[in-house]
């Protein structure tokens, strides 16, 4: 399975948005994220990739510190583009256009009401991160498991234009939430807490 969670708790900067990239786990977020590594069962091996930024390399970390503590077998993080706002075109600008929608600024992007040279448009973006999940499904040997450690961005595209699960219905994605993607029968699914298993289309 490949599984897509967000960061762990982090710090903010209101004040300075330009430290935006560099903003690390607190102290409790990074207690969560080593108890979620010592929470997971042992017997699998667990292969780790992030976004670039700090927040969720320090998550994979952890994580993986964790498993490793139980005796569970991990493989080292690997940066992937897919899992970090790769979609994102102009930084700067879409700050302003931040401040202006807070707090409903993904509403605004998922209507179309963003430039698209400032960010791509939502469903196309919320497709490429779920082929690329199914495609580190590819040649995933057993009893492996990919841990993409990710943004709560990117699993709002999912969980609406894929699974149907709007954030005004079932909540903001929390620290730590998850989402899998997991071939049965010939045939991909994702799931997570709030659904039952979606088909993906080819």
């Amino acid at each position: 399975m490949s599984v897509m969670i967000r960061h762990s708790a982090r710090h903010y900067d209101s004040e300075n948005p330009q430290n935006e990239p560099f903003l690390l786990l607190t102290e409790e977020g990074k207690e969560f994220s080593y108890n979620l590594g010592k929470s997971l069962p042992p017997d699998y091996t667990l292969r780790f990739y992030s976004s670039m930024m700090g927040r969720c390399i320090e998550t994979a970390y952890l994580i993986d510190k964790g498993y490793v503590a139980q005796n569970g077998l991990t493989e080292h993080n690997k940066m992937e583009p897919f899992l970090a706002p790769s979609y994102v075109k102009k930084p700067f600008e879409l700050m302003k256009v931040l401040q202006k929608t807070s707090p409903n600024f993904i509403r605004h992007w998922f209507a179309g009401k963003i430039s698209s040279d400032i960010i791509d448009p939502s469903q196309p973006a919320a497709q490429f991160i779920v082929e690329m999940l199914v495609e580190k499904l590819k040649d995933l040997p057993d009893n492996h498991i990919n841990m993409g450690v990710s943004h709560d961005w990117n699993l709002y595209l999912v969980k609406e234009h894929v699974m149907g699960l709007k954030h005004e219905n079932v909540g903001k994605v929390e620290y730590l939430e998850g989402l899998v993607v997991y071939q049965e029968k010939g045939k991909m699914y994702v799931v997570n807490h709030q659904c039952d298993p979606v088909e993906l289309s080819d």
